[in-house]
């Protein structure tokens, strides 16, 4: 019965006025890292940069946020991908720099040592409490999720961060200790769609990359994937 009563309150806020003020963009900056938050992707990191050099896409049709795809259903359901007539909704955001709660305004740009983000949403049967925290030049995203019911699917991820297209060489592991090492070029060819619990891309030109690697996969209790 409790849970029953959570939902509506959960709905109420998100139509408070306050909920309906907030800007279309929200820029936070933190050390040599400045990410941007946006309405339509439901204030999900939408821009990531480092040091001034552009890390994530910036494309209205980049999917940013959670997703997953139900077992035997046709489209994924998630932040970015909406052609189930489903997306995300969002419930609550607030914003903390330096501890103290932050409101934010149209073209303002919120800077702090440490700045934390926390957002409250639901994705069809999913309930997601995500929290985003900028500090000592790390940017950290942590999500909860839980259900009412089980919830049978193909595969359920987070944080999607589509990286730059400069980006020419993947490296990953695999669970078996296969590696492999390519060339390429961010064309939608999906050059590996295996699960790698290492991978990292990096671009020759700069010097700049990415890696992300998965702690805790035996047993899967609590698995951390870090990037």
């Amino acid at each position: 019965m409790k849970k029953a009563f959570l939902l509506p309150l959960l709905a109420a806020a998100m139509f408070s006025p306050a909920f309906a003020e907030l800007p279309k963009s929200i820029t936070l900056e933190s050390g040599r890292i400045r990410i941007r938050l946006d309405a339509k992707k439901r204030w999900n990191v939408n821009r990531i940069e480092w040091k001034g050099n552009l890390l994530g896409t910036d494309l209205a049709g980049a999917h940013y946020g959670a997703v997953y795809r139900p077992k035997g259903g046709k489209h994924p359901i998630g932040t970015g991908h909406e052609e189930s007539g489903i997306g995300e909704k969002l419930f609550s955001l607030k914003i903390y720099a330096d501890g103290k709660e932050v409101v934010p305004s149209e073209g303002g740009v919120i800077k702090g040592k440490v700045i934390r983000v926390e957002r409250a949403s639901q994705i069809a049967e999913l309930s997601s409490k995500t929290s985003l925290v900028m500090e000592n030049d790390l940017l950290w995203e942590m999500t909860r999720i839980t259900a009412e019911k089980e919830v049978k699917m193909m595969h359920l991820y987070f944080f999607m961060h589509p990286w730059s297209p400069r980006f020419d060489k993947f490296h990953a592991v695999f669970p078996n200790g296969e590696k492999l090492d390519i060339s390429f070029k961010a064309d939608n060819s999906f050059p590996n769609r295996k699960f790698a619990p290492y991978a990292a891309w990096y671009e020759t030109k700069t010097g700049l990359g990415a890696a992300t690697f998965l702690r805790n996969i035996r047993g899967a209790k609590n698995p951390m994937r870090f990037i």
